[in-house]
């Protein structure tokens, strides 16, 4: 695994902890990309990756120009990668 991918399926984890704990509610907004990124010392691409990766399996939606969701637990995809 290249240290990208390990970086951005890390900050997945974070996110999907976060959600999955309640920390980010259902349907609440969760912080920026930008601000992500400034909390996990990464570039704003990685972030988005993350992003992308939950997405995929449900655990959020995104808006353009919006910014990024959590989604309920019953929208959530069981993890096959």
């Amino acid at each position: 695994m290249s240290n990208r991918r390990k970086r951005y399926r890390e900050v997945a984890d974070v996110i999907r902890d976060r959600i999955a704990r309640g920390e980010w509610r259902p349907r609440s907004q969760i912080p920026s990309q930008t601000e992500m990124a400034k909390e996990f010392g990464l570039s704003g691409g990685t972030v988005s990756d993350a992003i992308a990766h939950l997405r995929e399996r449900g655990y959020v939606w995104t808006l353009p120009h919006k910014g990024s969701y959590a989604r309920p637990a019953e929208d959530w995809r069981e993890e096959h990668s």
